[in-house]
């Protein structure tokens, strides 16, 4: 029997899977993998709940990373890669080759090539990320992207879910238990498997959206359940972190989907996002009397003082929490200005906490412009007493701006391919959806929309940013270019 397809040194056309493979399969195979890295990573995290195992999340990211810079590479070399993404991979291979840049000048070669334990966002994260980024524009149709980003809606749910048992005075483990900076006990933060109540508000925020836009416009009843279901998980968890960034997300998100449902001249449905509104308001009650209801109590005195009921923000003591007391990849918080020649600062006070974390980093990126201090490797410019990153009080590897963090680590030239990058986004984007109003590509743009302005005040995680990374990567993929 003749052969029907492609063969290489004449073995069996099932060997040779990637010279017959289709433009069909080819999509199917990409939105495997990037799926898997839903499956993936919040499994791969809970080791770190339990035990300080820090490579392990890394593990998740590597090996769905791999997979995919594979199927980059079959995607060009099967000519499958749309000629529309040209311009976007050359952005990101000249953010590659800018990392490089900066891992030769930083600090030590291995951090930066693998990142530091537990944030491995080294200059291999930024590889795999670019990848993420070129399957997610290679997802061939809109119902594999309804697929993933059911895909993700069900990684969300399962993030509450881990979350509801830490926000419950029932003893499971979780590193926001209590708050060491503040010597606040019995705090009982969300962070889910996203290993921060900031990380987890950013996650829940950019969720929201499509959300709240498909429970408005899909027809299909199945779907509609799952979305009113992670409505109302998603905002009521979002503002339990007790965190700027998950009141701020929220917000933000239901003013992105509005504005989405009044462009669409569809006002009459935006009654969905009441129920956003009517979880977030339990959510707010929740943090009102969570002190009582948890037995929250301060040593900051010496002694054992009962907080309270009221609403309170805890973004500074999230920060060192994480950075200090989960990782130890950052020193410890002391109010005292005398032990950092930095000074002090007030880690109750969000102005504080923030205005303490740009200011420095301006300072980082006034002595290294160019190539920065290399990938995740913000806190090794700030040493002053030791090499030992504990024994140094106040320094920080998070600058909680993305941008800013961008430019100390890995240089200005790298925020602006950066930025660079994002606006084509965003303009793709934005044509999409004048070109074919669908309800998916709004969201899905709205959602790049609303990670970008978070990251004003927040930052990039493996748990959460590939995420951001694969709806960039379709976003800017939607608009079809007029022949």
């Amino acid at each position: 029997m003749p052969k029907t397809a492609k063969t290489i040194f004449h073995t069996t056309e099932k060997s040779n899977f990637i010279l017959n493979m289709t433009p069909e399969s080819y999509h199917g195979y990409n939105l495997k993998i990037l799926l898997s890295f839903l499956v993936l990573m919040p499994l791969f995290s809970i080791p770190l709940e339990f035990f300080k195992v820090y490579s392990v999340p890394g593990m998740a990211l590597s090996i769905t990373g791999v997979f995919a810079l594979v199927f980059v590479l079959i995607g060009f070399m099967k000519s499958e890669t749309p000629k529309k993404l040209f311009l976007p991979a050359c952005l990101l291979a000249a953010m590659l080759v800018w990392g490089l840049v900066s891992l030769y000048n930083s600090y030590f070669y291995s951090i930066s090539l693998f990142g530091a334990d537990g944030r491995s966002e080294g200059w291999l994260s930024l590889l795999f990320y670019g990848s993420f980024f070129l399957l997610g524009a290679q997802l061939g149709t809109d119902e594999n992207r309804l697929k993933l980003l059911h895909g993700m809606f069900w990684m969300g749910l399962a993030e509450c879910f881990w979350s509801l048992f830490q926000m419950l005075p029932v003893g499971f483990p979780s590193y926001y238990k209590n708050l060491e900076p503040m010597l606040l006990l019995q705090v009982l933060l969300p962070s889910g498997l996203t290993g921060s109540p900031i990380f987890l508000a950013i996650l829940l925020s950019v969720l929201l959206i499509p959300a709240v836009l498909e429970a408005v416009f899909t027809e299909n009843p199945k779907h509609k359940l799952l979305d009113y279901v992670c409505i109302v998980c998603f905002s009521l968890t979002a503002v339990r972190t007790q965190c700027l960034t998950g009141l701020l997300g929220f917000l933000l998100a239901v003013i992105l989907v509005l504005t989405c449902i009044l462009i669409r001249r569809q006002g009459k449905k935006a009654a969905v996002c009441a129920i956003a509104l009517i979880a977030a308001g339990i959510g707010m009650c929740w943090n009102y009397v969570s002190p009582s209801l948890n037995q929250t109590f301060s040593r900051a005195t010496g002694e054992e003082v009962n907080i309270e009921n009221g609403i309170s923000f805890y973004d500074g003591a999230i920060i060192w929490e994480d950075s200090s007391y989960r990782l130890a990849v950052s020193g410890y918080y002391s109010k005292s200005s005398s032990l950092n020649p930095n000074g002090g600062f007030e880690i109750e006070s969000l102005s504080d906490s923030y205005g303490y974390l740009w200011k420095n980093t301006l300072h980082i990126i006034a002595r290294f412009p160019l190539a920065g201090s290399g990938p995740d490797s913000l806190v090794y410019p700030q040493l002053y007493q030791s090499r030992a990153i504990s024994a140094n009080p106040n320094v920080f590897d998070r600058c909680y701006n993305y941008y800013l963090h961008i430019a100390g680590t890995l240089g200005i030239p790298m925020l602006l391919l950066f930025l660079a990058l994002m606006i084509l986004t965003l303009l793709r984007g934005g044509k999409a959806c004048r070109q074919h109003g669908i309800w998916l590509h709004d969201s899905i743009f709205a959602s790049v929309v609303l990670y970008l302005l978070l990251m004003l005040i927040g930052t990039s995680c493996i748990t959460v940013a590939p995420l951001f990374w694969m709806l960039a990567g379709i976003c800017v993929s939607l608009y079809e270019p007029e022949i």
